[in-house]
Order: C-alpha cells, then structure tokens, then sequence
C-alpha cells in the first residue's frame, strides 16, 4: 500500500523544521506540496528542488489561521500532484515571555490561532486525502512545552499541550485505518524560532549560548526515521532534546564557559 514516491505536504515550510524537512525528504524521492504565508520563498525552495531531485513540486500560499486560504491550497496541491500521503502540520509559532498577567492579546491569539486551530484546520483539510490514498502518516510539530510548564511560557505551553491533546486523539480515531500519526516534541532548537519569539537578534542568539542545540535537519531527520519504518509501527511520540539539555524546561542545560 505504501506508494514507491509519497505525496508529502507540508505547512510553515519557508523556513526551520519545514524547509529541513522538505530538504530531507526531496532527496529520498517524495514529491512535494510546500506552503508558507512567505510564498515567494517556498517557490524559490520548490524551484531547487525539483532540479536537484527530479521530483514533483507544488508551491503555494498558504496560512493556517484562514481556512479558505487552507483548504484552497491543500485542493490545489492534490490537483498538482496527483494525490496525498503524508502531512507534516509544522506551521507554529511562540511570541513573548510574559507572565499571564501581563501577555499581550495579540502575542496569545495568534500563539492559539496558529498553534491549535490551525492545526486543526490543517488536518480537517488533508485527512479526507490520506483516506482516500488508503495509506498516510500525519505528523505534528509539538514542543517539550506541552509536557511541562514554565514562567513566562502560559500561552504557549498551553498551545503545544492543545497540539498534544490533538494528536492522542487522532491516534484513537484513527486506529484501524491505515494512516500513521506522529508527534515530534523538539526542545531547544536553533531555527528562526527564537527570533520570531523575542523579536531581538542578540536575545535570541544568547538562548543557546555555550551549549549545542538541535537543529532543524535533526528534527527533519526524525521525521524521515519514523516514515519510513515498517507500515505496522507507528512512533505515536518522539521527545527530541539536545545532550546538553537535560530538562523539559530548560531549567537544567549544560554551557560550556
């Protein structure tokens, strides 16, 4: 059942885990559906490689938090390429550290707009595909922030344990079909996601300072790992943390002096 070139389609993949995973994955021979708000990155992205690998691309606009431009891209991508196998639902985003007292509204909605709702309009979007491909593997970008709290990360924290609720739930509606779901919990990763967060370059840079944080192409690596197991095993979690990270929090990292 499993297709010899899977149709992957992936959100937020202008950058980060997404272009990491489209990367990593172009070069095993899947084809690919590419969305991200920063089309003309994803085009540009799409564009190499399809050159590089010889696979089939589709590149689009893409935002999570509006479902006609969600579900318009998904039924684009389908009538491009032919079909879909596997979703990675990457599109995520934190803003701020403040305490509850203090977020801003605009740093929470979008944090519960993206992280939540558009995962969820994500899946309602592209499961209807995978059922109809007979075989699929639906993958979801949590955090360790949804399996332990912190001072400053209440909104955000609450986003990724939303996500987590989300995925064990599928896991029980879906058994018995033949899709596959996979959540991929990172912890601290040096991707734009830090800058996004703090909105201050050196701020951002100094989360990871004197110690060797993931990367995205560590993450994309899960991900690859766990799609081309054995159609009978389904890695339901994955909790990825640098060596030098010890905690779900970060409050125990080793740096180096």
């Amino acid at each position: 059942m499993r297709p010899e070139h899977p149709i992957v389609l992936i959100t937020g993949a202008s950058s980060g885990f997404g272009e990491a995973t489209a990367r990593l994955l172009a070069s095993r021979g899947c084809h690919l559906a590419l969305g991200a708000r920063r089309v003309e990155r994803v085009k540009t992205l799409a564009a190499e490689l399809e050159k590089t690998y010889g696979i089939r691309t589709f590149a689009g606009l893409v935002d999570t938090r509006n479902t006609d431009l969600m579900e318009g891209f998904v039924r684009d991508a389908v009538e491009a390429l032919g079909g879909l196998h596997v979703v990675v639902a990457n599109a995520g985003l934190a803003r701020g550290m403040d305490k509850l007292d203090s977020v801003l509204e605009e740093d929470w909605q979008a944090m519960m707009h993206t992280n939540v709702e558009g995962v969820i309009r994500t899946l309602k979007a592209t499961l209807p595909h995978l059922r109809h491909a007979g075989w699929g593997h639906i993958f979801f970008i949590g955090s360790t922030a949804g399996h332990q709290v912190y001072e400053g990360g209440g909104a955000y924290c609450a986003s990724k344990h939303a996500v987590r609720a989300l995925v064990q739930t599928l896991r029980l509606e879906l058994c018995g079909e033949p899709i596959r779901v996979t959540s991929v919990d990172p912890g601290m990763v040096e991707t734009e996601f830090s800058l996004v967060r703090f909105r201050d370059e050196n701020r951002a840079k100094n989360i990871y300072q004197g110690m060797t944080p993931l990367t995205g192409a560590d993450i994309a690596e899960c991900i690859r790992w766990a799609l081309e197991l054995p159609d009978h095993v389904d890695i339901d979690e994955m909790i990825v943390k640098p060596r030098d990270q010890a905690s779900y929090t970060g409050a125990k990292v080793n740096r180096k002096s």
